[in-house]
């Protein structure tokens, strides 16, 4: 399937989901203030695309979920799959849970840190160019992290170089996806629908080291996994190619100066709402990927679940983020609002890891894994739509979005470690199953707790002392 024959099929019918497109909203708006009365009030005009007068289809909109999806199964498809690699890490490198920990935990924070400059970059039209570096490095790494036998060369490859690949892609693609649905019914379902990529992907790469690990080795199976994200990468890249060249609100006039003057917009931390939001989101991503981490190494450890059967648990850890993500996804759009469903959603999280202590059977370990699973699809997957719902000036939202993400990795970097070192404390102090772990458990389900709270004081900020409102 070529580049030439997506672009051809793209002038035939439309066969997704039909949804208002920026041109067809800004031919309502304009048609509506032209009609009757000169002084009826026009509505508020979105904003056009400046680089191109041909229409964005329905079918370019879809196309853009699907380059979103399968970013995200690349990238956060491999992060959540991390627990597949943090026992045989431990045996194979000689190091502790949380020395281990870091390679990972540093994945996640460039990823995130790399957000700022990768949503700069995306609000300058360097949309393409961010997609293809990124994916030339993540492939790089999984090779070269292949054939390392040491902890600093896996953590460069597998950690770092990773890590850059993927902040370079991932909120470039979730804020053009965000642009193409602005002002849309569908915007937040079509985020729901591209981040399951994350989920799927945290199924295939743990089945994937189910069947290869044990018998191939750790080597050859992250080549194995690349051979995956290669394919996938050539068509990240087909699929964008199609798309329109630089379909961006910023690449206009005054704004575009503006932002090339700074990647950051510090004047964004002088809303109270949003320095509110970033400061729960630091707490939240602090606890939110450790379970992770180490729910195989709980479940061996602690309740004796056998190897393939502590794969199992992960899978369907993942495979739960898929609902996980779209029903919040739903609630959102048609009834409550972006940060109402935010903060029902980190509550009931809270609470599920916080009960965690109280599994104790390999029967229970099951149920608890798709609830947590369930929950954190949500909590991952509302982090860009809250900021676009509290943000007012949507010419800044990828830059917005690129800060709070910069934050939200400098809470992952620690994270994992953390938890590290709070199970190393647990086994010191108790030697009973799961006794020895909770410390890290309840950890876990108290800082998603206090970053809950704050949310609640956000949406207070915004919203005043109105409990039914829609936001």
């Amino acid at each position: 399937m070529t580049p030439a024959f997506l672009a051809k099929w793209l002038r035939g019918q439309p066969s997704f989901p039909t949804i208002p497109t920026i041109e067809k909203l800004w031919t309502r708006s304009t048609s509506r203030g032209s009609s009757g009365d000169e002084d009826q009030p026009v509505a508020e005009q979105p904003h056009r695309p400046s680089r191109s007068s041909k229409p964005v289809s329905d079918k370019q909109a879809w196309l853009q979920v699907a380059v979103n999806f399968l970013v995200m199964f690349n990238s956060f498809g491999l992060i959540q799959s991390f627990g597949i690699f943090q026992l045989p890490y431990e045996k194979s490198l000689e190091s502790t849970p949380s020395t281990v920990a870091w390679i990972g935990s540093i994945h996640i924070f460039f990823v995130y840190f790399f957000g700022t400059f990768s949503g700069c970059a995306l609000d300058r039209g360097y949309y393409k160019s961010s997609l293809a570096t990124g994916s030339m490095l993540q492939i790089i790494g999984l090779i070269v992290a292949g054939f390392s036998n040491n902890y600093w060369m896996t953590f460069i490859f597998h950690g770092v170089f990773q890590g850059v690949g993927h902040g370079l892609m991932f909120c470039p693609a979730v804020t053009m996806t965000a642009n193409y649905f602005h002002g849309s019914a569908w915007k937040m379902m079509a985020l729901g629908i591209a981040g399951c990529g994350a989920s799927v992907g945290g199924m295939v790469f743990p089945a994937i080291a189910k069947f290869t690990i044990n018998t191939l080795g750790i080597g050859k199976t992250l080549w194995i996994m690349c051979g995956v994200v290669t394919v996938l990468s050539i068509l990240i890249q087909m699929l964008a190619l199609i798309g329109p060249p630089k379909f961006t609100p910023t690449n206009t006039g005054k704004t575009r100066k503006k932002i090339r003057r700074s990647a950051v917009d510090w004047k964004a931390f002088k809303e109270p709402c949003y320095t509110l939001y970033v400061v729960a989101m630091f707490f939240v991503f602090i606890g939110l990927w450790i379970p992770f981490f180490y729910v195989r190494e709980v479940s061996a450890k602690a309740l004796d679940i056998s190897k393939d059967d502590s794969f199992t648990i992960l899978i369907l850890l993942n495979a739960a983020g898929i609902p996980g993500r779209l029903a919040p996804a739903l609630l959102a759009d048609r009834y409550i609002g972006t940060i109402n469903t935010y903060i029902i959603n980190l509550f009931l999280t809270s609470i599920t890891l916080l009960c965690w202590p109280r599994v104790a059977t390999t029967a229970g370990m099951y149920p608890w894994a798709i609830a947590y699973g369930f929950g954190a699809g949500g909590v991952s997957s509302l982090l860009q739509a809250g900021i676009a719902s509290l943000n007012q000036e949507h010419h800044k939202t990828g830059v917005k979005i690129g800060m709070a993400f910069t934050i939200v990795g400098f809470a992952s970097l620690v994270g994992g470690p953390v938890g590290g070192e709070l199970i190393q404390v647990g086994e010191h102090g108790s030697d009973d199953g799961m006794d020895a772990f909770l410390p890290m458990m309840l950890f876990t389900g108290s800082i998603m707790l206090l970053g809950c709270a704050i949310l609640v004081i956000a949406r207070v900020t915004k919203t005043g002392s109105v409990f039914k409102v829609k936001v």
